[in-house]
């Protein structure tokens, strides 16, 4: 947006250019290495695969078409048009690059990037790509997938880093009789082309830390990626925030709709997280850093069929964080006699991971009360166990992880209680809203006028008032799907929505409804322990 509108076409014509000659070159470089020429030189091997990365990646963004076959007249040559980076071949000049890594971990020094510019020559400071920079600009370009084979000499290079650093003091006064200097000391690189002056430079000491942190960015996105292969866990980061499934999720109260303080699910997780956590700063080798009032954990407990993994999910999609979902077989999976040890093994490899979605369903076997008579010491262990590994989860502030239940009461006091979860959440049936939501969703497929949707819209909200306390709020979703499609079907067969109608659906449907009896009277003693 910020080019010249009659510079546009030249800028794109010298990108393509770029794309172009940096392929070439990256070409000639493996053929030559290949061919065991001595005019290899993996610098320009490393410099011609980040211009082609760079330029390649943006000109495929841009969808560009090709160029013209002949200047001016409009007719565009397909064979031109610029594809996506060939992997393969980043691959191939990658490994050739690391192949070539000296036994110190440092890279051979290759051509000069530039000559004397007299005769007579003049010092005109280092001549020679310092490889520390151009490592950590292919750490900053590629991504971390590439450079799994190349752990190793990551390492390498990161060991010579350790082994060369420079220190000089600062004098802040010098004795003349010693001629001893005392002052503040500081440690720096310097890249080994340089005249050896035992002195720190700026220049290279920034290049260095770049690259540790662009090392410790890649290794943590490799493990990020391997333990969420390891669960089955759902990668969404790569398609970034996805409104669409949060938009559908319907909405449930938090407490007895009645009073003015209730709250719905969905606006405090939009407060208390996808808000807070939407703007976050980036702190190196740390966590993200949201803003204030924010929750990296919660409880979500109700009756079963209330979607609270599919809250979970949509909230990751959402906030474009990854999703895994850990259940009862997860900690059984090394046997019942090693639970303990797989409940620290599962937690350690969670910890690994960076913004992203955890959800723990339905692990109460493993959470009990430890004030229970008759509870075996064994399970008494492995609360303890979880008290711990929660409490770690918690403190390394870098995922949201909740913990999803039908039983809230038996879990041990020291699990629920603030300090390991931030909130503790009732997840009821949909709210009365959304009730009309899936009412206007059933009277999409009817063939009715637009007038007479929305008058049955408004007897089914009107409906709904008088009644919500009795039946209709403890429909969950299967059943209030079902009740809102008789209804439609009542619109489409009569033209209208009566009271009469909805009374004798509604009076049909509550004799097998899911939440009646004891389960009602469970359901309504949960809709006040919600804790925000």
């Amino acid at each position: 947006r910020s080019i010249p509108a009659d510079a546009e076409k030249d800028v794109l014509l010298a990108l393509t250019r770029c794309v172009e000659v940096s392929f070439n070159e990256l070409c000639r470089q493996l053929a030559y290495r290949s061919a065991g020429e001595t005019k290899f030189d993996s610098t320009r091997l490393a410099y011609a695969l980040l211009t082609y990365v760079r330029a390649g990646t943006v000109m495929s963004n841009l969808g560009s078409a090709g160029r013209e076959s002949h200047n001016g007249d409009g007719e565009v040559d397909k064979s031109t048009a610029i594809s996506e980076p060939n992997r393969k071949l980043i691959a191939a000049a990658l490994a050739a690059f690391f192949d070539e890594q000296n036994q110190d971990g440092m890279f051979p020094q290759g051509e000069p990037i530039f000559k004397s510019f007299r005769r007579s020559g003049r010092d005109v400071g280092n001549a020679f790509i310092f490889a520390v920079d151009t490592v950590q600009t292919l750490l900053r370009l590629l991504e971390p997938e590439y450079f799994r084979p190349h752990l190793d000499g990551l390492d390498k290079l990161l060991g010579w880093i350790e082994t060369h650093k420079v220190k000089e003091v600062i004098a802040d006064y010098c004795d003349t009789e010693t001629q001893q200097c005392f002052g503040k000391p500081i440690t720096g690189w310097a890249s080994p082309h340089m005249s050896q002056s035992g002195s720190p430079t700026a220049w290279a000491s920034s290049q260095v830390l770049a690259c540790v942190f662009r090392m410790q960015e890649t290794v943590q996105q490799l493990l990020h990626d391997d333990v969420l292969q390891e669960f089955n866990g759902v990668s969404h980061s790569h398609e970034g925030t996805q409104m669409v499934s949060w938009d559908r999720l319907l909405d449930t109260d938090l407490g007895d709709p009645l009073k003015d303080e209730c709250r719905t699910l969905k606006s405090v997780l939009n407060e208390r997280m996808i808000v807070p956590f939407s703007g976050v700063l980036e702190v190196p080798g740390s966590c993200s850093v949201p803003n204030f009032g924010s929750a990296y954990s919660a409880i979500l407990f109700g009756p079963p069929g209330t979607a609270k993994t599919t809250i979970c999910e949509s909230l990751a999609q959402r906030m474009g964080w990854d999703f895994v979902c850990i259940d009862t077989a997860v900690f059984l999976e090394d046997g019942l006699q090693n639970v303990a040890s797989r409940i620290r093994y599962v937690f350690e490899r969670l910890e690994s991971l960076n913004q992203c979605v955890i959800l723990f369903d339905e692990i109460e076997e493993f959470c009990l009360d430890r004030e229970t008579p008759g509870l075996a010491m064994e399970s008494r262990l492995l609360t303890t166990s979880m008290l711990t590994a929660i409490n770690d989860l918690r403190r390394a502030k870098k995922s949201i992880f909740f913990l999803a239940t039908n039983r809230l009461r038996a879990f041990d006091s020291a699990i629920i209680r603030p300090g390991r979860f931030d909130m503790q959440l009732f997840v009821g049936t949909p709210n009365l809203e959304s009730r009309v939501v899936q009412l206007r969703s059933q009277l999409e497929s009817v063939v009715a006028s637009q007038e007479v949707k929305d008058e049955a819209v408004n007897a089914f909200r009107t409906y709904l008032q008088s009644v919500w306390s009795k039946d209709v709020m403890f429909f969950n979703y299967l059943e209030g799907i079902q009740f809102a499609s008789a209804c439609a079907d009542s619109v489409a067969t009569h033209g209208e929505l009566s009271e009469d109608r909805m009374e004798a659906i509604l009076k049909a449907q509550a004799s097998v409804m899911t939440v009646r009896g004891q389960v009602r009277e469970e359901y309504i003693a949960s809709m006040g322990l919600s804790r925000l």
